[in-house]
């Protein structure tokens, strides 16, 4: 979990002694990906133990979280963390945020392997499907890669004109993947994901658009590609899709070779505010959607008909007990979360939530300035401003007045 300036890493166990993600059967199955929880078991093909048993998991008490000390180098984060993203094979993670340092962690040995340095703020990033590099963009539209075992300065994949990339994703498709990006301008950019040798010879190595997708009518906030297992996408006829969601209240799913929604008559709006997160369980079968300030999650079922796939909304899950500000699902299909909760005495607390309930020992009191930052959805809306205001703001940006400066000098 990374709020403010921090990071903080936990490890729990049942209260059996058996760890939370030890809990597959001996046929080596998840019993999680067809059962009847309030964020996706609405399968016909679940099964009365199965369902049984994901009760158990949900309610399974937790002894007390095992803090693990994270080994910093000697230039830790001073700025917001915007970023926590870990590769999909669990060996790293990154955080990176207002302080233009990339960071990336092992598990392995809980030290940080490497500190890099951006030119602009980080707003999002990525690893690739392969786990060989990691994507950084910033918020003046560029997306930097980097790679894991390899020391190189990073070197400039792509570019937006000129816009904030609001979140980056990559994902397996086409010939060597793809690279997602939606920024403020309320477009998504699919590009191709250059070969894992490229990544890293030459600037600008993602120059192939593959397409752009156009519906969105405000800033993009989440974009998350889809994993389907083999059998269910068999029956799909658009094999490389993925999701986005926006500022304006909409969930849509894309196909990422022609730039088109799969159905656009199946985009669901969620009226009740702004969507700031998504989660997608890793065998695709439901979505878990979080909106701004409320408490309560969208659950949405990922099905096709005809071949075609499509999304439909279940309904709303149980109520949880802060409003998270994001969400993930583990391997086991548990839902955790991070919001804020105000104390007694005034001040405010990041905490960790499973399945809605806040979890003992993960709480990280916030200072004053961390618990008065701005957040992403707020720095990503565009200011409906004048001329006149838009000409003042020009007067006091930095490379205005080091301009004047040096006119002032001649």
């Amino acid at each position: 979990m990374a709020y403010g300036t921090r990071v903080v890493v936990a490890e729990w166990r049942g209260m059996d002694g058996v760890r939370v993600d030890d809990d597959d059967d001996d046929d080596g199955e998840d019993d999680a990906m067809d059962s009847d929880d309030e964020y996706g078991g609405y399968s016909s093909s679940s099964s009365e133990d199965d369902i049984k048993r994901m009760k158990r998991r949900r309610e399974r008490p937790l002894t007390p979280a095992k803090m693990i000390e994270l080994k910093d180098d000697a230039t830790p984060h001073t700025g917001i963390i915007r970023v926590f993203k870990v590769s999909d094979d669990g060996k790293w993670f990154i955080t990176a945020g207002d302080d233009k340092m990339v960071k990336l962690w092992s598990t392995d040995s809980w030290t940080c392997a490497r500190t890099v340095s951006m030119p602009k703020k980080v707003s999002a990033a990525a690893f690739t499907h392969d786990s060989k590099h990691y994507f950084c963009a910033d918020k003046f539209g560029e997306v930097h890669s980097c790679a894991v075992d390899d020391r190189a300065d990073p070197v400039l994949v792509l570019g937006h004109c000129s816009t904030i990339i609001t979140d980056l994703e990559c994902m397996a498709g086409g010939k060597t993947g793809y690279v997602l990006t939606g920024d403020r301008e309320n477009k998504i950019r699919v590009s191709v994901m250059p070969k894992p040798e490229d990544r890293m010879r030459f600037p600008g190595s993602a120059p192939e658009i593959q397409s752009f997708c156009y519906a969105h009518t405000a800033h993009v906030s989440c974009v998350r590609k889809v994993v389907q297992k083999p059998k269910v996408m068999e029956e799909w006829t658009t094999k490389d899709t993925f999701i986005s969601a926006s500022a304006d209240s909409y969930l849509r799913m894309w196909d990422a070779a022609s730039g088109k929604e799969t159905d656009p008559g199946a985009a669901i709006a969620f009226n009740n505010g702004t969507i700031v997160d998504v989660a997608t369980r890793y065998e695709g079968s439901h979505v878990a959607v979080a909106l701004e300030g409320r408490d309560t999650l969208g659950v949405v079922h990922l099905t096709q008909f005809r071949g075609v796939p499509k999304l439909f909304l279940v309904g709303w899950g149980p109520k949880w007990q802060h409003a998270p500000q994001s969400i993930k699902f583990d391997r086991q299909m548990l839902l955790f979360g991070v919001g804020l909760k105000t104390n007694d005495d005034g001040s405010t607390s990041a905490v960790l939530m499973r399945e809605g309930k806040v979890l003992d020992g993960l709480e990280i009191t916030l200072s004053a300035d961390e618990a008065a930052g701005k957040s992403l959805t707020t720095c990503f809306t565009k200011k409906i401003m004048s001329e006149d205001q838009r000409n003042s703001r020009k007067k006091d940006r930095r490379d205005v007045k080091l301009k004047r400066k040096a006119e002032e000098q001649l």
